[in-house]
């Protein structure tokens, strides 16, 4: 499918406004995928989670489920993270992006409801399924003790809650990264008094396994509607965070530690240079803008390092760098140096089933990098909104979709039905052709996709269903179909042939 440059400006979230009519210069080929191309799961909606009949799945927990004495499972779950502890045993990071005032009206409440669980898991017959005698299960909620690093610790050593957390990434040394995106929710939306806006909005790092190691927010990787945090290492040892900031006309952005693999830990988010992309349409090259008080442009506006990162969206605008629409999970491929980058699109900017772009560079500290589209959205890819992403061993990528509750279904997603996952081979005779593996219930979305470590089970969020809808879906108490993870048991499908069964 050749692409002009008017509609890979489009494919990019780029505003096409001073384009010239005549500039219709072909920028190459994106992956046309084959629409004949038989779907493991159907597009009709189904209010259920639905998998094709050789999968199996089981609800690990659910919003309200106890995990120890005294906390239960938080709501909304998002992003999760799987870490072995051995063939039978293992701990499970879960996200809390959201709340729902009208289920939760009181401000104390939510405040227990949003943030981060460990939930222990064990496999017996082969089904991994809740641990209750794990003595690390525990919450992270608006109530935490925080401690600072980086700039911002100059101006307070500590911030109270972390809230908003949407997606993340597994550390080299065992440990999650934490994302806080639509913070400003809880002030515009939810009115919590007394809201610090510039107290969220950071990554955050927390080791499951030692509840006595504090919890910390790194300020050296910027605040903004975090919505990834992809953690990757430079051929120098140095560790490198991409990051994208999950709103129209935002930015993706890369942090590069100053230290390197000889100390390797968690000292490597404390400091180092974070950069912003500007990306040229007509070359299809990237450069990284230098966010720092070393550039003379930033210094004009901001009166040391912490005033900047606090303010890191406008400092992006400052050094010109490019809008994208709605940049949010980041995936480095296990088998090369490539990114992808979900762009998930927004319909209100023209842009309404978005796109994957792919990321090309010789290592992850260089300064530039060549960059094409890998999927556009739409219905002949058989999917829109592409949001969350993850890679399996055998260099699949698996991409979770967000249609909004209020237009799944309707107008140009008619043709998608409810919210679904898909599988799309990188390699093979059918690399790129996206293959629709499951389906979510009615108003909900997949989400934070993670793999065990022998592959054979996806850990998977089930978020909000019922949403501007109504779902039966896993009911709890007054009737509620309530957010969950769950554990999806995977056959051993070789996704380079499509699936010729249909449900």
């Amino acid at each position: 499918m050749k692409l002009s440059r008017r509609d890979f400006l489009k494919f990019l979230g780029i505003s096409t406004i001073a384009i010239s009519s005549c500039d219709r210069d072909s920028l190459g080929n994106l992956v046309s995928p084959n629409t004949a191309l038989k779907y493991s799961v159907s597009s009709k909606i189904i209010d259920d989670v639905v998998i094709p009949s050789s999968y199996s799945y089981q609800i690990i927990r659910s919003w309200k489920d106890p995990i120890n004495d005294e906390e239960f499972f938080g709501t909304h779950n998002d992003h999760t993270a799987f870490f072995k502890i051995s063939s039978q045993k293992a701990l499970l990071w879960v996200n809390h992006e959201n709340i729902d005032s009208k289920q939760i009206p009181s401000i104390a409440e939510q405040k227990k409801n949003v943030g981060g669980s460990v939930i222990g898991i064990q496999k017996k017959n082969g089904e991994w399924t809740f641990d209750t005698s794990n003595t690390l299960n525990r919450r992270y909620d608006a109530n935490t003790e925080f401690k600072v690093t980086g700039p911002l610790k100059k101006k307070k050593r500590k911030i109270i809650g972390t809230l908003a957390n949407s997606s993340g990434d597994k550390t080299p040394w065992d440990t999650v990264l934490s994302c806080e995106k639509n913070y400003h929710y809880f002030n515009t939306r939810y009115g919590w008094p007394n809201f610090i806006e510039e107290d969220f909005g950071w990554v955050v790092e927390i080791d499951p396994f030692n509840p006595k190691k504090g919890p910390v927010k790194h300020s050296a990787l910027g605040r903004f509607s975090h919505g990834s945090s992809c953690v990757t290492q430079a051929r120098s040892g140095q560790l490198v965070v991409y990051m994208g900031d999950d709103k129209e006309d935002e930015h993706l952005y890369k942090y590069v530690s100053e230290g390197n693999k000889s100390n390797l830990k968690s000292k490597l988010l404390e400091k180092g240079t974070l950069y912003v992309a500007k990306l040229d349409p007509q070359s299809q090259i990237g450069r990284w803008l230098e966010i720092s008080m070393n550039n003379d442009t930033l210094k004009k506006h901001f009166k040391n390092e912490a005033e900047l990162l606090i303010h890191t969206r406008r400092a992006a605008k400052l050094l010109g760098a490019t809008p994208l629409n709605r940049p949010q999970n980041i995936e480095a491929s296990p088998f090369d140096k490539s990114i992808f980058v979900a762009l998930t699109g927004d319909l209100a900017h023209g842009n309404p089933h978005g796109s994957i772009m792919k990321i090309k560079l010789k290592d992850h500290a260089d300064l530039q990098f060549s960059y094409e589209g890998f999927l556009m959205g739409g219905e002949e890819a058989g999917l829109s909104c592409p949001a969350s992403l993850a890679f399996d061993n055998k260099n699949n990528l698996w991409v979770c979709t967000d249609i909004s509750g209020l237009n799944i279904g309707k107008g140009v997603y008619k043709y998608h039905g409810n919210n679904a996952l898909f599988v799309i081979p990188t390699r093979g005779s059918h690399a790129g052709r996206p293959i629709r593996v499951a389906a979510a219930p009615n108003g909900a979305e997949f989400t934070g996709p993670s793999f065990s470590d022998d592959d054979k089970t996806l850990f998977l969020s089930v978020q909000h269903p019922g949403e501007n809808s109504y779902s039966t879906w896993n009911k709890g108490l007054k009737g509620i179909s309530r957010s969950a993870v769950i554990a999806i048991r995977l056959d051993n499908t070789d996704f380079t042939r499509p699936l010729m069964m249909a449900v």
